[in-house]
């Protein structure tokens, strides 16, 4: 047994439609893969550490991601804020709260999130970003903007540049690690869990 495989076989999901999900993920075609059971174990830690009670997500997909938060958020009485670009995906998350019985706890927009971020009022605890990889660099700035002192900006598939994956996929998202290790108002380290996530801690305003 590999340690990947150790760690995951002491982990289990927050909600048993999590692991419908999973399963989703695995079999069909026409979605990105989401965060995964590690990387979902650790915002549903993270949240519980922070006491966050306001968490924006860029990228909802079907919602498997936006369920581990919005269950997080059940345990602090908190909200997510999820943004969806394809319309087909939207309907299908808010559709897999709604049976999970989580959407008090999530409010998912359809939008272009480069228009969106720009409207939303206030403060954010966490942001986790796992939109369009090539949006990464662009919306960092407006992320840390949103991100509360001491706040959190979580995004994935950041290990794509060694994991070989694709130029058109690797490089932003190789860029936005460029940018938040360079940049002096944040706190970042890359754990390797699932395709590897960057967090960063904001120093200040």
């Amino acid at each position: 047994m590999d340690v990947f495989n150790y760690i995951k076989s002491f982990l289990s999901s927050d909600h048993t439609s999590l692991d419908y999900l999973a399963k989703e993920y695995d079999v069909r075609r026409d979605i990105q893969p989401s965060v995964g059971l590690e990387v979902g174990k650790f915002l549903g830690m993270l949240i519980r550490l922070t006491g966050a009670t306001r968490i924006l997500e860029l990228g909802s997909c079907i919602g498997y991601s936006t369920m581990w938060l919005s269950e997080g958020m059940k345990q602090t009485n908190g909200k997510v804020i999820s943004i969806e670009y394809n319309k087909k995906l939207y309907d299908e998350a808010k559709e897999n709260l709604a049976h999970a019985n989580l959407l008090e706890y999530a409010e998912l927009i359809h939008g272009d999130a480069n228009n969106i971020v720009k409207q939303l009022p206030g403060k954010f605890d966490i942001i986790l970003q796992d939109s369009n990889k090539l949006l990464y660099p662009d919306l960092l700035e407006q992320c840390i903007k949103l991100t509360r002192k001491n706040g959190i900006i979580i995004a994935d598939d950041t290990l794509f540049k060694p994991m070989d994956i694709p130029n058109e996929l690797s490089d932003p998202v190789h860029r936005y690690n460029e940018l938040v290790f360079s940049d002096k108002r944040l706190y970042s380290t890359i754990l390797p869990i699932g395709d590897g996530i960057t967090v960063s801690v904001k120093l200040d305003d």
